[in-house]
């Protein structure tokens, strides 16, 4: 019997941990959280005034192992396209929110300026996105908009799609326009 591989992924504040417990306690899956798993294995390269710098290839080969357990299991964090193989996946959520919502959860996590900007930026520019898809292939990529959602709502979504009562789909969240329609390039992005 195969088993469920599922990646959840997208920046920092889209509801990742949140969903991926719901639909662990659902499926009675294990949660593999990759930033735990750098930092409780010794997978960080440097710290930086950035942040952390991960080792990938170690991280890679650390989540690779974990893949062979013969439980369902659910891959949790941004660095997922970068140190998950494509093969060992049944499917990659992509969750995406409002770069308005998103700030505000940001700025709550006490999250710097710097870092609230880069994070917003990139969820309008929609790097996860484009990064899962390269990473996977668009069969496999789904995305959510879990803006006004609940938690229990986005996991429902996220199962759904995953048990093919729903179809996957991509391309469905458009920031950009959103923000140009808001006159709001500014606020978002230096230049």
């Amino acid at each position: 019997m195969k088993r469920t591989r599922l990646v959840i992924t997208g920046n920092p504040g889209v509801g990742k941990h949140t969903s991926a417990k719901i639909i662990a306690e659902k499926l009675g899956a294990d949660i593999v959280d990759i930033n735990r798993v750098a930092l409780d294995n010794s997978a960080i390269a440097r710290k930086t005034d950035h942040g952390l710098d991960v080792d990938l290839k170690k991280l890679g080969n650390l989540i690779a192992r974990m893949l062979k357990s013969k439980k369902d299991l659910i891959i949790v964090g941004h660095l997922a396209p970068y140190v998950v193989k494509p093969a060992d996946i049944t499917m990659v959520a992509v969750l995406r929110r409002s770069p308005y919502s998103l700030q505000d959860t940001l700025e709550k996590r006490g999250y710097s300026y710097s870092k609230v900007r880069e994070n917003t930026s990139s969820e309008i520019l929609g790097v996860s996105q484009y990064d899962a898809i390269k990473a996977f292939g668009k069969r496999k990529v789904a995305e959510f908009d879990t803006t006004e959602k609940k938690p229990d709502e986005t996991a429902t979504e996220i199962m759904a799609t995953l048990k093919k009562q729903l179809r996957r789909r991509t391309g469905i969240v458009d920031w950009l326009s959103l923000v140009s329609d808001e006159n709001d390039i500014q606020r978002f992005f230096e230049y």
